[in-house]
């Protein structure tokens, strides 16, 4: 059995921003979102319904994810607080939610989904320790419960 987490606390370590400056014609639609820091680099994702990706955290960098399409539950836990919950929310197509360092995170795909990761620093696959450490935040018997808790929204 695990515990019960927070749901979406108001004073929630990670930021969800959404499109503004909306500009729509016969050509279609222009949001807008406006990012505060640089960004070196942009990792186009996709993932498959049921999928979770994760369960980790960055100890230096700052992690904006732009979700195209699709939906997913965010499951995140401040690490630099002794006592920290668990907390999570519901990511849809168009959010832009910015992940500060230091906070553990596990995306679970509740639709196909594609999205973009924007982080200033390395990313690179090979040297995945030097940006990212592995943090088991949502267990492997905990992914259920996330998609029946938001799987009607």
């Amino acid at each position: 059995m695990f515990l019960i987490m927070e749901k979406k606390a108001k004073d929630s370590v990670e930021t969800i921003i959404k499109g503004q400056n909306l500009f729509e014609d016969a050509r279609g639609k222009i949001i807008n979102y406006e990012l505060t820091g640089q960004v070196n680099f942009i990792g186009l994702i996709t993932s498959k319904k049921r999928s979770v990706r994760a369960n980790h955290y960055h100890p230096d960098q700052e992690q904006k994810c732009l979700l195209i399409s699709g939906k997913y539950v965010s499951v995140f836990k401040d690490l630099s607080l002794e006592n920290s919950l668990i907390r999570h929310q519901l990511i849809e197509a168009g959010d832009l939610s910015i992940m500060p360092p230091k906070i553990a995170h596990t995306m679970i795909f509740l639709e196909d989904s594609v999205f973009l990761n924007l982080v200033n620093g390395n990313r690179n696959h090979n040297e995945f320790s030097e940006h990212t450490i592995k943090y088991e935040l949502v267990k492997h018997h905990e992914i259920d419960y996330y998609i029946n808790l938001y799987s009607n929204k």
